[in-house]
């Protein structure tokens, strides 16, 4: 018995968080809700709220802004279907974790960590041995179809979460992108070359 990784990614406000959510809900088994964001001011505890109002009763509701791969194993233990939304504010909380950035090295130190964060979250889902199948549904943005941005620590930014979002992508069962609130299946319409 395979476990199941779905990625879903699209732009700020395109229903992707909803799009999760609604397949979540689909399939059979308790949900889990990993939400991996911080509440440093009131429009983020507003975006929250309207989060955990959406989810009312029906999930068990984990809040995890750093060590997923710490916690991954005993949330798969209670829940069949994991919704985590979103890798986007979880890759930003371990940017920013340590504080800023003296030297190239330390950019290179912390982006090797989050990257072996993210891998080490993706091996404890497919190696998890239950009694059901297990879905794991991680939601993201996607956050490099614009310029590139002037700030360094943004361009940073940038990059890695380009890196978080290719290695889970590659590593996803099913990958969706959401458009002005349209769905589709692009891991469907991946184009391989041979040779």
């Amino acid at each position: 018995m395979k476990n199941r990784i779905i990625f879903c990614t699209g732009g700020a406000r395109s229903g992707k968080s909803e799009f999760a959510e609604t397949l979540a809900l689909s399939k059979e088994g308790q949900k889990g809700y990993i939400a991996t964001g911080q509440a440093y001011d009131e429009e983020m505890k507003h975006r929250i709220h309207l989060h955990q109002e959406r989810r009312k009763q029906i999930w068990n509701n984990y809040e995890i802004p750093y060590a997923m791969s710490a916690e991954i194993q005993k949330i798969l233990d209670e829940c069949s279907v994991v919704l985590v939304d979103c890798l986007t504010m979880w890759t930003t909380n371990l940017v920013l974790q340590d504080g800023e950035f003296t030297s190239q090295e330390d950019i290179n130190n912390r982006e090797r960590f989050i990257l072996s964060e993210v891998q080490a979250v993706l091996d404890a889902i497919r190696a998890y041995r239950g009694d059901d199948e297990k879905t794991v549904i991680f939601v993201t943005n996607e956050i490099g179809l614009g310029v590139v941005p002037e700030n360094k620590l943004a361009r940073i930014f940038r990059d890695i979460m380009g890196r978080v979002n290719r290695m889970v992508a590659a590593e996803a069962d099913e990958v969706y992108m959401t458009i002005s609130g349209i769905t589709i299946d692009i891991k469907a319409l991946e184009v391989n070359h041979h040779g």
